[in-house]
């Protein structure tokens, strides 16, 4: 059920019959191969076990031994510890005044560090780290962790909360084979590509024909739009039939107003959502919004858990299937909708730095 007069239009694309694609997967399927290229090998070089919890993709992974539950978040850019979970486990840590804070919509946070030895998510591990620390304990019921991008920037990455797991890729010889391994037809989008290590995952899309970038983001509850990028399709706060969403927040203590208005259409890549509700608010933060790496939309955990989404650093572009509807789930204020869980939109992430 579409509601709201809601349509999922796809340009499908299907593979070319040809040579089969290896696939290298420990406990892959028997007859897991597919059309493509007979070079290409897509190898699973690890898998971690998601929960899906109030919109939000969490795992169980370990820190120097002792178990930490953490948020898995492509819109982070740095894997970040709470102050909170640092004295928990006996973390030393070290503030940064010089360096300021991570910045978000709600205000800004006191950033530092803390040394760790040994940090395993999934079957990957990694030792001797030094993890950023936010001086805050206001992630979400729980989330001590954050994974971000500079484990996800690593490799080739599928997202399949339907299927509970965040999957890791090495793919060989595949740089014009569509990865969408578990189809035989899929939607692509192009993603922004990046000098060095990717801090983000950008994809290009549009609303009402007016296009910009939208940031891929699993730790965020729901997708939201920039108020700027809504006047630009023709959207205003006034307008007939826009009523007044849950405030939004991100890091920080400080809220901001927001809006759910109609929008014609939806692109991302090949797909077209139609007659669409979404949340718009100013989520500049007071940052310059055409500042590098700046984007106009977050597409959340909504957007997210309707798809399957196969996330190709190694091509600059994700491909995805629909795997259910609604699309965006976007709530308005009344008593009966009190928000679950919604988390960070545009512009409440710490800007991207090494």
């Amino acid at each position: 059920m579409l509601g709201q007069g809601m349509r999922v239009d796809v340009h499908a694309r299907k593979r070319v019959a040809g040579a089969l694609l290896a696939l290298a997967l420990a406990g892959a399927p028997a007859g897991a191969a597919w059309a493509g290229a007979a070079d290409c090998h897509l190898n699973k070089i690890a898998e971690l076990p998601i929960k899906v919890e109030h919109n939000q993709p969490l795992a169980d992974v370990s820190l120097n031994g002792k178990p930490i539950r953490a948020l898995v978040d492509t819109g982070a850019y740095r894997t970040t510890l709470t102050r909170g979970a640092a004295e928990r486990l006996g973390v030393d840590v070290t503030l940064h005044a010089a360096a300021g804070g991570a910045v978000g919509v709600g205000g800004e946070v006191a950033i530092g560090s803390a040394p760790v030895a040994d940090l395993r998510v999934g079957n990957w591990n990694a030792r001797d780290l030094k993890l950023e620390v936010l001086d805050t304990a206001d992630v979400g019921p729980g989330i001590e962790l954050i994974l971000g991008q500079d484990i996800f920037s690593q490799s080739d990455v599928e997202v399949d909360f339907a299927g509970g797991a965040i999957r890791f890729f090495q793919p060989q010889g595949c740089d014009d084979v569509p990865l969408a391994y578990w189809a035989e037809t899929y939607a692509e989008a192009r993603m922004k590509p990046v000098a060095g290590r990717r801090t983000s995952n950008m994809v290009r899309v549009a609303l009402n024909d007016h296009e910009f970038w939208a940031l891929l983001d699993t730790g965020a509850g729901g997708s939201s739009v920039q108020l700027r990028a809504a006047h630009r399709a023709g959207v205003h706060e006034d307008d007939p039939g826009v009523v007044t969403g849950w405030p939004s927040h991100g890091i920080g203590k400080r809220s901001i107003p927001t809006w759910i208005g109609s929008f014609g259409t939806f692109v991302v890549g090949d797909e077209t959502v139609r007659n669409v509700r979404l949340r718009f608010g100013d989520y500049s933060a007071g940052l310059d919004p055409e500042r590098e790496g700046a984007h106009d939309m977050v597409l959340g955990a909504d957007f997210i858990k309707t798809h399957r989404i196969y996330i190709a650093n190694s091509q600059n572009k994700i491909f995805f299937t629909n795997v259910g509807h609604p699309i965006f789930t976007p709530l308005p204020k009344t008593p009966e909708t009190a928000p679950d869980g919604e988390a960070p939109a545009p512009g409440s992430k710490p800007p991207a730095a090494d």
